[in-house]
């Protein structure tokens, strides 16, 4: 089915001398640096007060249970198999455009970059845009990348998975996406670290998950990271037909369903009673993506801290909101950010049912 490109034009190396962490786990490739605060993830404990705000501070037809709890625990492996399924488009669109233009996405990275990819999950497909970083002519004396994740445990596996590559020395940092814009941040402030061009990727439409005010927050976060020349290579899904995207969510029932658990061990509670909720997605495209749940089978009532709420029959509690995208929806993203440039985007056939894209951006002060 994806046999052509729907490719179209429209429009510095991170120093390998990192500051010394409180926790280092060995990995096949290196060190995995702890940049959480103490260990933990800046956001362990404000994810309790997230779950108690999305759930009993909200009204029916509103709650919310954050994604960042669905990927605690065996989240991570959950994902992974659910990602494999044959009806999930997305994964192997996504791979599909890394195979067929790794070659043209890496004749944009300069020689001695960085490369940070923020929730670096498997990194099966990143295999493949690195092995081609590795062979592109303007490499001479190689490239870092740095895989950013939540899961410390499953970060280690990923590292030890990748091939070694003579040019590309591979790293893991163990915290969340604001750890580690926070890390960059703080190393380009000071004058004994080398600085280098960035080039920063996020995967899976992993922008998707975030709402559009909160998709162009998280690029404005990244930009003010950036320097001129600096880029971002992102995959964005577009629209496709209701029965394929169904088809796409319908094996998450495990993935989503075990966030109720989690969130029951964040709570430290068993809030959840996991035999009272069935999973549920339906597209919504009056609010622009697709809404996986937990719904409620009977009615129930949740009680945490002293307080109650009633979940009538069919209610849910959104777990998974996956946002699409035109491409026009996208560039208004960019402009929004208001500095940064549509490079060029590489995606699946014009004529495919699937319409995914893999954008390149780059950073540009506009004086």
């Amino acid at each position: 089915m994806l046999i052509e490109s729907a490719v179209y034009s429209i429009v510095s190396r991170w120093s390998t001398s990192m500051p010394s962490s409180r926790t280092k786990d060995k990995a096949h490739h290196g060190d995995i640096l702890d940049i959480s605060q103490d260990g933990q993830l800046d956001n362990l404990d404000t994810l309790k007060d997230r779950v108690i705000e999305g759930v009993f501070k909200a009204s029916p037809g509103k709650r919310q249970i954050p994604i960042e709890v669905m990927y605690q625990g065996d989240g991570s492996d959950l994902y992974a198999a659910y990602s494999s399924s044959p009806a999930y488009y997305l994964y192997p669109a996504e791979r599909w455009i890394l195979q067929t233009y790794a070659n043209e996405m890496t004749s944009f990275i300069a020689d001695q970059s960085s490369i940070i990819e923020l929730g670096a999950g498997s990194l099966e497909k990143t295999q493949v845009l690195l092995q081609a970083v590795a062979k592109a002519p303007q490499i001479v004396f190689g490239v870092d990348y740095y895989a950013l994740d939540i899961n410390r445990e499953a970060l280690v596996e990923s590292l030890a998975s990748l091939p070694t590559l003579k040019k590309v020395k591979c790293h893991g940092l163990f915290g969340t996406y604001n750890n580690g814009l926070h890390h960059i941040a703080t190393l380009r402030r000071r004058n004994d670290v080398e600085q280098v061009p960035h080039v920063f990727m996020w995967l899976g439409s992993s922008i998707g998950n975030l709402a559009v005010e909160g998709a162009v927050g998280m690029v404005k976060s990244i930009a003010e990271v950036m320097v001129d020349g600096d880029m971002i290579l992102i995959g964005i899904d577009g629209w496709t037909s209701d029965k394929s995207i169904n088809a796409a969510y319908e094996p998450a029932d495990k993935l989503v369903l075990n966030t109720l658990r989690n969130a029951n061990e964040i709570l430290g509670h068993a809030v959840f009673d996991m035999s009272k909720f069935v999973y549920s997605t339906q597209v919504n495209r009056l609010g622009g993506r697709n809404e996986c749940s937990c719904m409620a089978s009977e009615t129930i009532e949740l009680n945490y801290g002293g307080e109650t709420v009633q979940m009538e029959r069919g209610e849910r509690i959104l777990v998974v909101p996956s946002y699409k995208y035109t491409d026009e929806q996208v560039i208004d993203m960019v402009k929004a950010a208001g500095c940064l440039e549509v490079v060029q985007r590489f995606g699946t056939p014009d004529d495919a049912e699937v319409q995914y894209g893999v954008w390149m951006w780059r950073k540009v002060t506009r004086q």
